[in-house]
């Protein structure tokens, strides 16, 4: 076969989610597949990857209407962001006139994509197209080539209040439309799988793979590299550790409130590990006027490199998530050692299985509650500790990726 595989979210110097999804298939297909012919496709420099198969090769996917658009997107950003510069006619002129050029050069900008991408896969005769992101699945192909998708979540349909509403309404008027007219779609979880079948009564053949965690990046870090880690981002008491992007449907909110309300809250610290994403500035004010704000502590975005010994120096991690596709740092944190308590929502139980406390995300005096046990009670984290390596056990990007692979290699088999 011939494949090729959207992999632009390797184009970015910090990659999370989607990108870490795609690192590791790619990482694992090099190793184990000696059969095929992959294509990469990316918008500019292909980062994280090295490519050292003679059966792999990279597509330079950058053109110049869209390293313009980019600009002008960044002008956009970069004038809209400036919060302290005095609001004035140019100022408001340069906005405007900056926002309709991104509008347009968007719109027009995804027919030369489609275009562009479904000539290439055209010429390049390709077999088989793996789109790793619906923001970049073109809107038509020239050629008769099998359409692969990965389904991550259905946050904007089951929780579209914690989406932005420019997300929101993209996801709403292109992802389904999308997911529809593929041969395959590969679900990250069982839950996703069944949610999608249910809600969006979807017809396309479905495929539930679980994700891992690497093994070389997540394990019981050595005592000094967690005094190292404990040093850097100035934590100096035992602590409960979370680690998410910090947005609305991680429930910060419930875990800030049980965190207030934990009688022996002094002893320890919060440390918040995740970029900003889409969350209102209530929830730094509550941290602000809270009593407990100066026993919080937001690190920001942490290199993958760097969370082993995080996770393996916290006495908890905490995830009270609202719902999540498949919930990765749970299983990050139980391949660390570390005990954790979480959610008993969407895809969670099925990470989590029996190592860990799991309990509703709106429950705050439960979760309260059970931090505080937890935290007073040695044996207990020892045993959830325990349970929690041995579940990582199961997990493997190896043999997702042979089942990834499996399931590609069977839509050539069918006539």
């Amino acid at each position: 076969m011939r494949i090729a595989v959207e992999a632009h979210a390797l184009s970015q110097d910090t990659i999370t989610g989607v990108g870490n999804v795609v690192l590791h298939y790619l990482n694992q297909l090099q190793k184990i597949d000696t059969q095929n012919e992959y294509f990469i496709y990316s918008m500019d420099d292909l980062k994280h990857v090295p490519i050292n198969n003679a059966k792999w090769r990279y597509v330079d996917f950058a053109y110049p209407l869209k390293k313009l658009r980019m600009r002008v997107r960044a002008s956009w950003l970069a004038l809209k962001g400036r919060n302290g510069q005095r609001a004035g006619i140019s100022r408001s002129l340069r906005l405007t006139l900056l926002r309709i050029s991104k509008i347009v050069l968007e719109a027009l900008d995804e027919l030369v994509f489609s275009w562009k991408l479904a000539s290439s896969l055209k010429n390049n005769r390709v077999d088989v197209y793996i789109g790793t992101s619906t923001y970049y699945y073109p809107y038509f192909f020239f050629s008769p080539v099998k359409k692969v998708g990965i389904l991550y979540d259905l946050v904007w349909r089951l929780y579209p209040e914690t989406m932005e509403l420019g997300n929101r309404v993209r996801m709403r008027l292109f992802t389904l439309r999308t997911m529809k007219k593929l041969d395959l779609l590969i679900s990250i979880s069982e839950n996703t799988k069944k949610d999608a079948c249910a809600i969006l009564n979807m017809k396309t053949r479905i495929d539930a793979i679980p994700l891992a965690a690497d093994a070389g990046i997540f394990y019981r870090a050595e005592p000094a590299a967690v005094s190292a880690g404990r040093k850097k981002y100035g934590i100096t008491k035992k602590y409960i550790l979370t680690v998410c992007t910090l947005e609305p449907r991680k429930n910060l909110k419930a875990l800030l409130a049980a965190y207030r309300t934990m009688p022996s809250r002094r002893e320890y610290q919060l440390v918040l590990v995740g970029m900003t994403g889409w969350i209102t500035t209530d929830f730094f004010k509550e941290i602000e006027a809270s009593d407990v704000g100066g026993n919080i502590i937001m690190t920001g975005y942490v290199p993958s490199a760097e969370l082993a010994p995080l996770y393996t120096g916290a006495e908890l991690f905490v995830f009270p998530t609202l719902y999540e596709g498949f919930g990765l740092p749970v299983l990050e944190a139980m391949q660390c050692g570390c005990p954790v308590i979480t959610s008993n929502t969407s895809s969670i139980p099925e990470v989590a299985g029996d190592a860990a406390i799991l309990l509703d995300p709106d429950d705050v005096a439960g979760l309260s509650e059970s931090m505080e046990k937890a935290l007073k009670n040695p044996s207990l984290r020892k045993e959830l500790s325990r349970k929690g390596l041995q579940r990582a056990k199961f997990f493997s990007w190896e043999k997702s990726a042979r089942t990834f692979l499996a399931s590609i290699s069977s839509l050539m088999a069918k006539p």
